[in-house]
């Protein structure tokens, strides 16, 4: 028979579990949204570069590493479920540092990503795509750090 506190971790870990899922899900989102706007260059240089079109995250490739590490935060929140550990959620937390990093990397550099990497020219801004990824990184950080705390440390016995 379960006891009163179980229940309440179980219902912990479900709402952590939830919070994950759709830090994952608006992850891979957000990586396939436009990660960069344009504003048109004031002088039209005369030789022929891509102008003022956004790109997403994937075009720009970090957007792959966030979308595969969005996958991985949604398999840990169904395996912490589904076993109960805390190792899981622990995994997640590592994760969304992980899409953390590369987003807000991308989100501070965004000149060196628009200028160097894709070699594009106008005056680029954050989209709405790597906001929502850089969003999806913190509802993943405390989601997870929920779980690690709804997450049993020792062995039940069932």
């Amino acid at each position: 028979m379960a006891t009163r506190s179980n229940n309440y971790f179980d219902r912990a870990r479900a709402s952590s579990a939830a919070g994950l899922v759709a830090a994952g899900a608006a992850a891979i989102v957000g990586s396939v949204l436009d990660w960069v706007t344009v504003a048109p260059p004031i002088v039209v240089p005369v030789r022929q570069v891509h102008q003022t079109e956004p790109f997403t995250g994937i075009e720009a490739g970090d957007g792959q590493v966030v979308i595969g590490a969005a996958i991985g935060i949604i398999v840990c929140a169904a395996l912490m479920m589904w076993r109960k550990k805390g190792l899981y959620a622990w995994l997640a937390f590592v994760t969304s540092m992980l899409i953390g990093g590369i987003a807000i990397a991308d989100y501070r550099g965004i000149d060196t990503l628009f200028y160097q990497e894709m070699n594009r020219i106008g005056d680029p801004a954050p989209a709405f795509g790597l906001q929502l990824v850089v969003l999806s990184a913190l509802i993943g950080l405390i989601a997870s750090i929920a779980g690690i705390a709804a997450s049993p440390h020792v062995e039940e016995e069932e």
